[in-house]
């Protein structure tokens, strides 16, 4: 790949994206949009892919009327635990610092749902190797006044856990 001084990369691992600040032979600094250099290796950069001018945009669709959110939706919190959905860069993070947010996060929603009064979370963990999976039942069982179980499997299957809070543990 050919990154030179300026350049706009994305992190293959990681949401977000930087300028090249200075090469050093196969290390990488970016700095990202807070002026903070980071050192990454060339193989953990893509180059951000630029359109260039496209011209004036024709908007043919009228804006669409503001609906009222699906009846399941009001009484339920999602929270996606994949780190790429909660944190915007994982990098010079363990997988043990990363498991603990993603538990504190669940952790908070649970909590929310439980002031809040909604009955039910859907907590999405994925398929994976299931640890996360295991770490989140895990902290279920210890968790009083719920209820859980595996989503159906258009909302995840084995990827997502459903939980119940019961009505006298609000």
């Amino acid at each position: 790949m050919d990154l030179e001084i300026g350049l706009q990369v994305k992190f293959k691992d990681a949401a977000g994206e930087g300028h090249v600040a200075r090469i050093e032979g196969e290390r990488v600094w970016v700095e990202d949009s807070y002026g903070f250099e980071h050192e990454y290796h060339c193989s953990e950069l893509l180059v951000a892919e630029t359109m260039g001018d496209v011209g004036p945009v024709v908007v043919k669709d009228k804006g669409r009327k503001e609906s009222a959110p699906a009846a399941q939706q009001v009484d339920r919190l999602t929270i996606d635990l994949h780190s790429h959905e909660l944190m915007e860069n994982t990098h010079g993070m363990t997988k043990y610092d990363i498991l603990n947010h993603q538990i504190q996060k669940a952790t908070d929603t649970i909590r929310e749902a439980k002031r809040r009064k909604i009955p039910k979370v859907l907590i999405i963990h994925g398929k994976g190797s299931g640890r996360l999976q295991q770490e989140v039942h895990d902290l279920l069982a210890r968790t009083g006044g719920v209820e859980y179980y595996f989503a159906d499997f258009a909302e995840g299957g084995y990827g997502a856990t459903e939980v119940r809070i019961l009505a006298n543990a609000q």
